[in-house]
């Protein structure tokens, strides 16, 4: 395969150029990001459409959250504990078990389906993707995105697709980024606006909408707060379409169907729009405008059927991971402090609480033959749902494994998958969320509203609080 894959931003100028709102150029290195909302006085028609979108986002963010927590116990540790003393190999399907959409059997086919609980069996199945492969991933909402997923890719077809979109989710490339793109959008248009409320709902007006803005912007999109409100709804509507009542089904499925058709429409002319102006920027955008796959320039159309995949992932993980660190350090107020006056402490926050609590409480695999893992023998053709959340816990690898300790040994961290499948976006997740607790940290006294009901993490997949209410010392 020819591919000239050249995206750098440059270290001796790392100004990152975007469209704002009227047409002129962001120029991060004065820091002056578009606002994603401009201050134009309470009851204005643009703090109404704010406030409207991001009430809607609350409202897809719940559909997925009630949809993956079933009738699971909010805190399932306990039942992993038992299960990995057990069955660590057992017959059944955990998911569909606690009323919960299968990942490993989206379609209710009657597929077998294998449960595994701890760690190394799980990190092995993940490290052989010969053996155990993917394309199951793409049952349950594969067909409202035409089946472009590199997720639910196997063999050469995801190696092939990888190699050629990684380059701008390399850890280089996104840590440049760090405080020419992602931390402007934290710090003024976030943190800032929030600071002199003294007050918050973390979830509902920062978590949401911070990572969509940084990864759109990323993207090379155009700052519009339809564009944004639309682009992230679609995407919710699209993974929430699996569902275990057939009568919600009949409605969320051809939702999705609508969904993925609808941010196919969206994005096709802003690319063309691109390629029109001619204009090259280091951004998602510009580098599949100017690299190859197999010898062929990508066309306009293949562009946006691969950003609408990549759509599906542009905000949800690193919102509710964002969310689930900040309801454990505000209940280990201890720790809280500790991260606060030693900064370098950030990172192992972050993988820390990802390990403790994952959003990704699960990944689904299919035998390609027939396998042995632990004592039971796996046909081929019968799926394996990997329970992140119990391997993160396995006291076989990590010592005191219940404790919120952040100078723990770290081992492989299995919250973003691993191996070939590992999430591609997840340096860019995780710059993310240093940059938003680094910059949290700035508000002081930060704590939990007492006037609101304590945030509870719930859900055996796609975990996450339903609120995040949170006071400071305003200044």
């Amino acid at each position: 395969m020819s591919a000239s894959l050249h995206l750098a931003l440059p270290a001796s100028n790392p100004t990152f150029g975007h469209r704002s709102p009227d047409g002129g150029i962001w120029d991060q290195e004065s820091e002056k990001a578009p606002p994603l909302h401009r201050e134009s006085g309470l009851g204005s028609d643009m703090t109404a459409k704010y406030d409207a979108m991001l009430d809607q986002m609350v409202k897809d963010y719940s559909l997925v959250t009630n949809g993956y927590a079933g009738s699971a116990p909010a805190n399932p540790y306990p039942m992993f504990e038992e299960k990995r003393a057990k069955c660590p190999v057992a017959h059944g399907d955990l998911l569909q078990e606690n009323s919960i959409p299968s990942m490993a059997d989206y379609m209710m086919t009657g597929r077998p389906v294998v449960t595994l609980y701890r760690y190394n069996d799980i990190h092995s199945v993940l490290m052989n993707p010969d053996d155990w492969q993917s394309h199951i991933v793409g049952d349950g909402f594969g067909a409202a995105v035409d089946n472009l997923l590199l997720t639910a890719m196997d063999g050469e077809q995801h190696t092939k697709y990888r190699k050629t979109l990684q380059k701008p989710f390399m850890r280089s490339q996104i840590r440049k980024l760090m405080d020419t793109l992602i931390r402007p959008v934290v710090v003024n248009e976030f943190v800032n606006q929030l600071r002199p409320n003294g007050k918050a709902d973390l979830l509902r007006e920062f978590a949401l909408p911070f990572p969509i803005r940084a990864m759109y912007a990323y993207f090379g999109f155009p700052h519009n707060e339809d564009l944004l409100g639309n682009l992230a709804s679609w995407a919710i509507q699209v993974v929430a379409a699996p569902q275990t009542d057939p009568e919600v089904a009949k409605i969320t499925i051809p939702q999705s169907m609508v969904a993925g058709q609808s941010m196919y429409e969206t994005v096709l002319p802003i690319v063309q729009q691109y390629r029109e102006r001619g204009e090259m920027r280091n951004d998602i955008l510009g580098y599949m405008m100017t690299t190859e796959h197999e010898g062929e320039k990508f066309s306009d159309e293949d562009i946006a059927n691969f950003i609408r995949m990549l759509l599906l992932a542009a905000g949800e993980t690193t919102t509710r991971s964002f969310a689930n660190m900040m309801v454990q350090l505000l209940e280990y107020p201890d720790v809280l402090e500790e991260v606060r006056q030693d900064r370098s402490l950030v990172p192992k926050a972050v993988m820390e609480t990802m390990r403790r609590d994952p959003t990704a409480g699960a990944v689904a695999r299919i035998a390609a033959r027939d396998l042995e893992v632990g004592d039971m023998t796996i046909p081929k053709g019968t799926a394996v749902l990997c329970s992140i959340a119990s391997a993160n816990r396995d006291p076989e690898v990590y010592e005191d494994p219940d404790r919120l300790w952040l100078k723990r040994p770290m081992r492989p961290l299995l919250s973003f998958g691993f191996g070939p499948h590992m999430c591609m976006g997840m340096h860019m997740a995780l710059t993310e969320m240093e940059v938003a607790l680094e910059e949290i940290l700035e508000l002081p006294n930060l704590r939990f509203d007492p006037d609101y009901p304590k945030p509870e993490i719930r859900g055996l997949n796609m975990r996450g609080p339903d609120a995040l209410h949170v006071l400071w010392d305003a200044d």
